[in-house]
């Protein structure tokens, strides 16, 4: 889980690989290049710059982190050198216990993600093990937590006291709440709420 809302994020290899990085990538919110000679047809339907020729020294100026997904290995190598140098975070398809950070098998329910790591055995296990948990989830935890997140920031500019303040967070998504949604629907959840916040009248 990183942070890259607004950060340049850069992606070396124009294959299937880098479509499903560039799509993790801008759903985070990352600002993307992709380099490469050659790009997979879906990357040109997605909001980033596309720079068509091979990865060259000075492309990771200014980049926060770096995908490399070529299919040249020594200009997989070149790059993340060049990353490490330039204290640019480094994920590596061919090699991805070389670098600083990896991506794993993801779900995202709402709010919700799910994700899995084999500590790098299998990443058709990771994917497996993604779908069974999928499939697994209760439908209403998306509900509880998308309707929870609105109350959560008045929460906590209305109680300044630390514990107060933690202990009506923890109501917000606790047993009390998913057992109102359940059994009396989303509107009895958000009077809940409003009495959480000590509220009369909250839209």
């Amino acid at each position: 889980m990183l942070d890259i809302k607004g950060r340049r994020c850069v992606i070396v290899g124009g294959g299937s690989v880098a479509l499903r990085r560039a799509r993790a990538l801008i759903e985070a919110g990352g600002e993307i290049t992709v380099i490469a000679p050659d790009f997979e047809p879906g990357l040109s339907s997605l909001p980033l710059k596309q720079i068509k020729r091979p990865y060259q020294q000075g492309d990771l100026a200014g980049a926060w982190l770096v995908i490399i997904a070529s299919n040249d290995p020594q200009v997989n190598e070149s790059a993340a050198r060049q990353a490490r140098e330039a204290g640019v975070l480094v994920n590596r398809a061919d090699d991805p216990e070389t670098g600083d950070f990896t991506v794993p098998a993801h779900a995202h329910h709402g709010l919700i993600t799910l994700a899995v790591h084999t500590g790098g055995v299998s990443a058709a296990a990771a994917a497996a093990i993604r779908g069974e948990l999928s499939k697994a989830l209760n439908p209403d935890w998306p509900r509880l937590i998308g309707l929870a997140s609105t109350w959560r920031p008045i929460l906590k500019d209305k109680f300044p006291d630390r514990d107060q303040r933690r202990a009506k967070l923890k109501k917000l998504c606790g047993p009390q709440a998913m057992t109102i949604l359940i059994e009396q629907g989303e509107q009895a959840l958000l009077d809940y709420y409003r009495d959480l916040a000590e509220m009369d009248d909250v839209d």
